[in-house]
């Protein structure tokens, strides 16, 4: 549920330092203040995030990411061998392959943040493991003249990770496969399914997804359904932003969410405009303000999100 007038103010400070690849480390900062009715104000660290990654050999590549203030600390670490760009095998703990907007950092999503639906239903979202899984993923790239014409990921996974793992996990297999039949538009869809989970409590996700990119012009839109033994959900959004100059970005966003489709008055949808403003690759402030339509008592809420980004 959206809250009703919310504030947050996000600060992102990266890091880079490179050599010739092999080694690489990456860190950011975001601090937030957040206003909400019911809840007295408070200034927290967000996210303080250390990413190593590199290339020790041509066909290697490691990932390692670690938050110092949100659970679980350990977010990534993985090993990928590339045989070609159209295989690579990828072990460890990683982000699992399921929605586009779940796979995007946060630091490079348009809104502030995440739709309802993603949040609540991602496998991995859904158990605040920001979803991640510990697996074994084949993922690749097949090649046009123009671009990638398909890409899909494929992976199983143990349902628990390496640490702060969710009190309730089962193996699954997850995969994703997106076409691309233009340069600008992608199309196509997620799977994901737990098995040797005990009797009515079967995990299942389903995700069909579209985006269109253009020039200054972003549209994504994705449908989620889900399935937790007996309780089933579902919920999605549409994103569409216009970057109209170097400064300025536009965007608005509408997400619906249905917390279970087998009961009245337990849908809600939530209306979202924003504008971003970029000076260089260094600063970025976002301001949204929406509001929140529910069936129920509840009525409408309203919700007010402004960030700052900083980045060197």
């Amino acid at each position: 549920m959206i809250p009703r007038k919310r504030l947050v103010l996000v600060l992102f400070f990266p890091v880079c330092l490179r050599a010739q690849g092999i080694f690489e480390i990456h860190g950011y900062i975001q601090g937030r203040f957040t206003n909400q009715e019911g809840t007295p104000d408070r200034l927290e660290i967000r996210r303080a995030r250390l990413i190593l990654s590199g290339d020790p050999l041509s066909k290697l590549s490691y990932t390692f990411q670690i938050d110092v203030v949100k659970r679980p600390f350990l977010m990534d670490a993985a090993l990928t061998w590339k045989f070609s760009p159209t295989l690579r095998l990828t072990g460890g703990q990683f982000k699992i392959p399921f929605s586009a907007e779940s796979l995007i950092s946060d630091n490079l999503n348009i809104p502030i943040a995440r739709a309802r639906a993603v949040n609540a239903l991602v496998p991995g979202r859904d158990t605040g493991v920001q979803g991640r899984d510990l697996g074994l993923q084949l993922a690749g790239t097949l090649l046009q003249r123009k671009g990638p014409l398909v890409e899909y990921a494929a992976g199983v996974f143990r349902g628990q990770t390496l640490v702060d793992a969710p009190a309730a996990h089962y193996p699954a297999t997850g995969g994703r496969v997106m076409v691309h039949p233009l340069p600008e538009l992608a199309v196509g869809g997620d799977w994901y399914g737990s098995f040797s989970a005990p009797a009515a409590k079967e995990k299942r996700r389903k995700e069909v997804e579209g985006s269109y990119m253009r020039g200054p012009i972003q549209l994504r839109a994705e449908q989620i359904w889900a399935r937790d033994g007996r309780l089933e959900r579902r919920g999605g959004y549409a994103l569409g932003a216009w970057r109209l100059s170097p400064h300025w970005e536009p965007l608005a966003r509408t997400d619906w969410l249905t917390t279970d489709i087998h009961k009245a008055n337990t849908t809600s949808v939530a209306y979202l405009a924003g504008l971003n403003f970029y000076w260089g690759k260094h600063l970025k402030v976002g301001a949204n303000a929406g509001a929140q339509h529910d069936q129920g008592p509840k009525g409408i809420s309203s919700l007010f999100l402004a960030q700052t980004m900083l980045g060197f």
